[in-house]
């Protein structure tokens, strides 16, 4: 699994995973963005296992079909691919260390010792990767992790592999998304601003700062159900009081659950924006796709401004 934060060169495919189903799309990135094609494909019964955490293990038998009908559609053309999976399979959050080691190897031990004392439930192998982000305190590292059963990623990498497909890029739907956007997103805020995206399971507030983000929270859907508000309201404090921030120029969402309120207008200090095909002037039929089928953002977030 990669944090997308840093842009690497990308596939226009991408193949969204989520509990039941998986969606493909074959990105446009000009010269008007969009989507070439797009089909969404349910996994065949008995085709997905669980780890012990409760996230699904991949089979050839749960891709081939949307791989099968990719490679069609695409000319034959289809041997590298991002994939994007659901915020819920993951843990993502900011930790705060007094020091690092140099060693690469020796931080990522250090940030698993952390990571499993702050989540003592989580007994299997985890795979973690980390970005470092403005300081929270003097001399304080602030990193923020992102975690994922190491069991459940490699399902899925290798299920790709005997399809034919290497995996390029791996990563939960709110880092695809916001890395994707910020190129865009940053400079039409002119200032911080903050990304707030539901999806099934998982609520996430980002703000961000120069194209990098300052403060991130998820929060598992049964805890922030119905109280999103009170979610987006400490949030907003801690960014004022503890990270001295100066005030939010935008608010950007993305809501993938039907029904409900993403989050009131008094809670928030700006309206909000919805993230619609007109911020990046992409094609007419773009927000009808991404209606019928949300997971599509992401996906399109995951190729779009980083060729």
């Amino acid at each position: 699994m990669r944090i997308p934060l840093l842009p690497p060169v990308v596939p226009s495919h991408v193949f969204c995973l989520m509990a039941e189903s998986v969606t493909w799309a074959n990105v446009r990135r000009d010269p008007t963005p969009g989507f070439v094609e797009s089909r969404s494909f349910v996994y065949p019964p008995n085709s997905l296992g669980a780890g012990p955490s409760g996230t699904p293990l991949f089979s050839r038998e749960a891709l081939a079909d949307a791989v099968d009908a990719a490679r069609k559609l695409s000319g034959g053309r289809l041997s590298k691919a991002s994939v994007v999976f659901p915020d819920s399979w993951a843990r993502i959050l900011p930790i705060d260390f007094d020091t690092l080691p140099e060693s690469q190897e020796a931080a990522r031990d250090m940030v698993l010792w952390k990571l499993k004392k702050l989540l003592p439930g989580i007994s299997e192998e985890l795979s973690v990767v980390f970005e470092e982000m403005p300081r929270a305190g003097d001399g304080e590292i602030r990193l923020l992790v992102a975690a994922a059963p190491t069991e459940s990623l490699h399902s899925i990498e290798q299920s790709f592999e005997t399809l034919g497909v290497r995996v390029g890029a791996l990563s939960p739907a709110s880092l695809a998304l916001f890395g994707g956007l910020a190129p865009v997103l940053g400079p039409l805020s002119g200032g911080d601003y903050g990304l707030i995206h539901r999806t099934p399971g998982s609520f996430i507030f980002v703000i961000a700062r120069d194209g990098s983000p300052v403060f991130f929270r998820q929060r598992p859907e049964e805890e922030a159900d119905g109280d999103q508000d009170q979610e987006v309201r400490l949030s907003l404090s801690y960014y004022l009081e503890k990270l001295h921030g100066t005030g939010l120029s935008a608010v950007y969402v993305h809501d993938a659950v039907a029904g409900g309120v993403l989050a009131s207008a008094s809670a928030l200090p700006v309206k909000p924006t919805p993230i619609t095909g007109k911020l990046f002037s992409a094609d007419r039929g773009f927000d009808e796709r991404v209606a019928a089928k949300p997971e599509l953002l992401p996906a399109f977030a995951a190729v779009y401004g980083r060729g």
